[in-house]
């Protein structure tokens, strides 16, 4: 395995798939990269293949794919994202990477950014059920179905504990 230049994301060490495309030349001066879109309404899939050496019919290939499910929400760059995550799978796979690390870190900022948006909108969907809440027994309820992220969280905990004044 080759040691890529990395970025830190949470503790753990992935490597930008530029900083893979720069060893990746840098080893192979006659490789190929080669990616093939599909793109539908609804969704973009891509396909990466990379030769290390294209005059050597023996030569080492790999291939990466990425997927998303194109909306409103997410439909900004996502052609040049998924292009640029399945180019680092492959070169990934063909050891331009991190200790074996598949996911290029574009791909972990992308995944850490939608589990928190995910986070966020729940926090806001707590809030709201928290301030409709008309009695203290219905607030009780309400928080006794919460999950325990829910629970801890800062933003909803105010949010119950001024209903809960005001219910008194």
């Amino acid at each position: 395995m080759k040691k890529t230049a990395t970025i830190d994301l949470k503790g753990k060490a992935y490597a930008q798939v530029k900083d893979r495309i720069k060893e990746f030349r840098a080893d192979c001066p006659h490789g190929l990269i080669e990616t093939t879109p599909t793109i539908t309404d609804t969704s973009i899939i891509f396909k990466a293949r990379i030769l290390k050496d294209k005059s050597d019919l023996a030569s080492a290939e790999a291939t990466g794919h990425s997927f998303t499910k194109v909306t409103e929400k997410n439909v900004e760059k996502q052609f040049e994202k998924q292009e640029t995550i399945a180019v680092g799978r492959a070169l990934a796979l063909l050891g331009y990477g991190s200790d074996g690390e598949i996911a290029s870190s574009e791909e972990m900022e992308e995944f850490l950014q939608s589990k928190q948006d995910k986070i966020t909108e729940q926090v806001c969907e707590c809030t709201e059920l928290v301030g409709n809440c008309t009695t203290k027994a219905e607030l009780q309820t309400l928080w006794a179905g919460l999950s325990g992220t829910m629970k801890n969280n800062h933003k909803v905990f105010l949010a119950k504990e001024a209903k809960k004044k005001e219910l008194e």
